[in-house]
C-alpha cells in the first residue's frame, strides 16, 4: 500500500474544510476524477463528524488522524480517535421514513463507499473506520 496522508486534525467542525481539502488533492493524486472525490470527501466529513459530535461530544482540545493510502486500485481511508469507542454495531443507518433531522450520515457513508467497518485500532488509539472504495 502506498501512502497519500498521514495528517491529524483537531476535532473541531470548524476545522473540517481542510479534512475536505486533504482528501480532494489525494484524490486527485490518484486520478480518482471528480464524481469519486466528491464521493470520498462526502463520506470521510460524515465520519469525522461523528467522531467529534458522538465520540468526543463536542469537547474541546481533541484530534484524529486521517490516514490515506492506495491499495492497488482502491483508496482505503482510515479515520482513527481516542473517542468513546464504537463498533460495527453503530454503523446502522436509520432507516429513512423516519422523518427527523440528523442520522444520515451513516447511510451515505454505506451507500458512498465500497466498504465501511471498524478495524482493530493501533497502538495509541481507541478506534480505527475502515472506508474504502474502488478508483474508476
Amino acid at each position: 500500500m502506498a501512502e497519500l496522508l498521514d495528517r491529524t486534525f483537531p476535532a473541531r467542525t470548524e476545522d473540517l474544510s481542510g479534512v475536505r481539502a486533504a482528501v480532494r488533492e489525494a484524490c486527485q493524486r490518484v486520478h480518482g476524477g471528480e464524481e469519486f472525490s466528491e464521493q470520498m470527501v462526502l463520506a470521510i466529513n460524515e465520519a469525522c463528524m461523528n467522531v467529534i459530535k458522538h465520540g468526543y461530544g463536542f469537547a474541546p482540545g481533541q484530534s484524529f488522524t486521517l490516514r490515506l493510502c492506495i491499495d492497488d486500485d482502491v483508496l482505503v481511508a482510515h479515520l482513527l480517535d481516542n473517542g468513546l469507542p464504537a463498533t460495527d454495531a453503530d454503523l446502522r443507518p436509520r432507516e429513512l421514513h423516519e422523518l427527523r433531522p440528523g442520522g444520515l450520515g451513516v447511510r451515505f457513508m454505506r451507500e458512498l463507499m465500497d466498504g465501511v467497518a471498524y478495524q482493530p485500532p493501533p497502538e495509541g488509539y481507541a478506534n480505527c473506520l475502515q472506508l474504502s472504495k474502488r478508483i474508476y
